[in-house]
């Protein structure tokens, strides 16, 4: 084994990675509160543009990360510095798309502009790695700048603005899968691993917090008891057997371009949709609990489903590209979650929805794990 394949298969996660994570899992959160401020079909779409903005910032930290020594202190000061900026960020998010436009962006622009210094300031005695950079680089730069001017326009042309910047940012991913990147499976497949788990955590902490604010009535704790068996399958979907089976299909992969392709799509494209649906799952989760005994508002409906059939799409895309074929179970219940969101809520108490789905996503779990085992 070469020193630098080793070096792929032993690089954990740091402390430093996990400290920065739980800003930008702050920041996540902060689109969720902005989307239960705004309920109209404006705000989901600033909370989608605000969700891929939050996860690709996050992203491009992770793939430096995987490839730079973060352990010299002059890194350490500027991932400190980044993680600051990326506070002052997050506090601005539910304003964003009216009066703090400039607010978020500009620390924005300057946490991926300094994630892209920071990357290739790490590589710059790598030649073979900055002539991947070169090409994904240059193209990625131009994305943060979209944002500065977009948060000086008006609340009107902002969102227009800041898609742009997504479509960018689809393209520099894409551009890069022409290059060679070298990726430390364990490494990357842990960090994304962790990001699912602080997000599922701050889930619990959304259950629990809403919870307590109310009297404790038996339908109230039971609601909350059922939304929490759902979280808990959230976590059984993805740490069964989905964490190590990707983890393993990235290192099974020797050919570092493909790797890098499958690392894109596998992970930095097809997790987004799990993140985000544990995130907006629980805002559902909170509508649920707040009025356990009426039927769900639109919104809270919405939300849970969602939630839910984002979270399942995510794996199924997954799985789909990495091993070309489809989980069966996962789908099933996406269908039957959307079922249940159209033709059951509007009619029964928002705790019996969640019960019945709650049946569902258990029954989809214990189904899955006996096939699989």
């Amino acid at each position: 084994m070469t020193p630098d394949a080793a070096v792929e298969m032993t690089k954990r996660t740091s402390y430093l990675e996990l400290f920065f994570d739980l800003v930008f899992v702050f920041a996540i959160t902060q689109v969720a509160n902005a989307l239960q401020a705004n309920h109209s079909g404006a705000g989901w779409a600033h909370a989608g543009l605000g969700l891929w903005l939050v996860w690709w910032a996050w992203s491009q930290f992770t793939w430096a990360g995987n490839a730079i020594d973060l352990q010299r202190t002059p890194v350490r000061l500027a991932m400190l510095a980044v993680t600051g900026l990326t506070l002052v960020a997050a506090l601005a998010i539910p304003h964003a798309f009216d009066d703090r436009g400039a607010w978020f962006a500009l620390p924005y622009a300057a946490v991926r502009l300094g994630g892209l210094a920071l990357y290739w300031a790490g590589l710059r005695h790598d030649p073979d790695y900055l002539a991947a950079l070169r090409t994904y680089v240059p193209l990625a730069s131009i994305s943060p700048l979209v944002v500065v001017v977009g948060g000086f326009t008006s609340d009107g042309v902002r969102p227009w603005v800041w898609t742009l910047a997504v479509v960018v940012d689809l393209a520099s991913a894409l551009a890069a899968g022409r290059g060679e990147f070298r990726i430390a499976p364990a490494h990357f497949a842990e960090r994304h691993a962790l990001f699912v788990i602080i997000a599922i955590g701050e889930s619990v902490v959304a259950v629990g917090a809403t919870t307590a604010e109310l009297e404790p009535t038996a339908r109230v704790v039971t609601t909350a008891v059922i939304a929490f068996s759902i979280v808990a399958t959230l976590w059984w979907t993805y740490f069964d057997w989905v964490q190590a089976a990707a983890e393993a299909r990235l290192a099974s992969e020797p050919d570092h371009g493909i790797r890098s392709s499958l690392a894109r799509d596998l992970f930095s494209f097809a997790h987004l949709p799990i993140v985000t649906g544990v995130v907006v799952f629980s805002v559902g989760a909170e509508e649920a609990i707040l009025h356990p005994d009426q039927p769900l508002a639109s919104f809270g409906r919405l939300a849970m489903v969602v939630g839910l059939v984002v979270f399942l799409v995510g794996f199924v895309a997954g799985n789909a590209r990495a091993t070309h074929t489809l989980l069966v179970e996962r789908s099933v219940a996406a269908g039957a979650v959307i079922a249940i969101g159209g033709l059951l809520a509007p009619n029964v108490s928002a705790l019996s929805v969640v019960a019945t789905i709650a049946a569902v996503m258990i029954a989809t779990t214990v189904i899955e794990t006996v096939r699989r085992r």
